[in-house]
């Protein structure tokens, strides 16, 4: 009779990754397999771990925490743009720093769009919208909206600006067109 060989049951890829520490790098992770003959990437490694964080659990313990969970996060009641928000006077440069001791990840182009978003439809101090600055004299109604002619808008106008600088705009603009179309 022939003796057998029992093979002790390999693991499967995403068991060997499992079995490893959680706060173990990918890379060393990658290595481990390799010299136990198991062959994953970086790509595998992160894939089966992200499953762990989003379920809650490893074979070891109830909840999976790597080393990359060590930083804060922003809680739940102040995003990074409210963040950005309770400092308006500092520096962007300042901003960054105390976001990064609070553990929340900002850069400097991230400080400015911020605030430059929060900027629109706000004007500098001492100066009033457009809109809202009273126009002097009475306003003609635009020539489409009305049935008015060209000879009751040339009217109004005159009126508006005067009989004799009206007529001296509608001299300068014959004297224009002649010109332009060489009469």
């Amino acid at each position: 009779m022939r003796a057998e060989k029992t093979t002790p049951p390999k693991l499967n890829k995403s068991e060997f990754i499992r079995s490893q520490p959680g706060d173990l790098s990918a890379s060393a992770v990658v290595e481990n397999a390799k010299a136990n003959g198991v062959a994953v990437t970086t790509g595998l490694v992160y894939g089966v771990r992200s499953q762990l964080r989003a379920n809650g659990k490893t074979k070891n313990g109830p909840a999976y925490k790597s080393s990359a969970a060590k930083t804060a996060p922003v809680s739940p009641k102040t995003s990074k743009a409210d963040f950005v928000r309770k400092f308006p006077n500092a520096s962007p440069k300042e901003v960054v720093a105390k976001a990064q001791a609070e553990g929340i990840q900002i850069d400097l182009d991230y400080v400015y769009n911020v605030r430059s978003t929060d900027k629109v439809g706000k004007t500098r101090p001492g100066t009033e919208p457009r809109d809202s600055i009273p126009r002097v004299g009475a306003s003609l109604p635009r020539p489409v909206a009305t049935g008015w002619s060209a000879e009751d808008l040339l009217k109004a106008v005159a009126a508006e600006v005067g009989l004799g600088r009206a007529f001296d705009i509608l001299v300068g603009e014959r004297a224009r067109v002649h010109a332009l179309i060489g009469a």
